[in-house]
């Protein structure tokens, strides 16, 4: 009867020490925001600008791209390029944990 108990408060110590592991294991850089807005220039090479999807505001586009240019602005006030491809699959006031490196999106996740 003795060596349950010393099992049981060990099995019980062992659940409690592994939940605080599980819960502070960092989060490798992502950072958990909302989209505000997407971007997209159909034809970058004219010296066009990319314009919002939902509030029309225009933004200008880097003159480096000579393919379709998106980006996403973000509730951290980001407004970070991304490849076309991956703008297509998130909305609008979609929470999102976004991972950046400079002014470019290098992984995008849904929570």
């Amino acid at each position: 009867m003795n060596g349950i108990t010393i099992k049981s408060i060990l099995l019980g110590i062992g659940i409690i020490i592994l939940i605080c592991l599980l819960i502070h294991i960092p989060n490798k850089g992502y950072h958990r925001v909302t989209i505000v807005e997407k971007y997209y220039a159909a034809n970058p090479q004219n010296n066009s600008k990319a314009v919002g999807v939902t509030t029309k505001k225009k933004i200008s586009v880097p003159t480096s791209t000579s393919k379709p240019y998106c980006a996403m602005q973000f509730s951290n006030g980001k407004i970070l390029d991304l490849d076309c491809h991956t703008y297509l699959d998130y909305e609008v006031k979609e929470k999102v944990k976004i991972k950046w490196k400079g002014n470019k999106l290098v992984d995008i996740r849904r929570k």
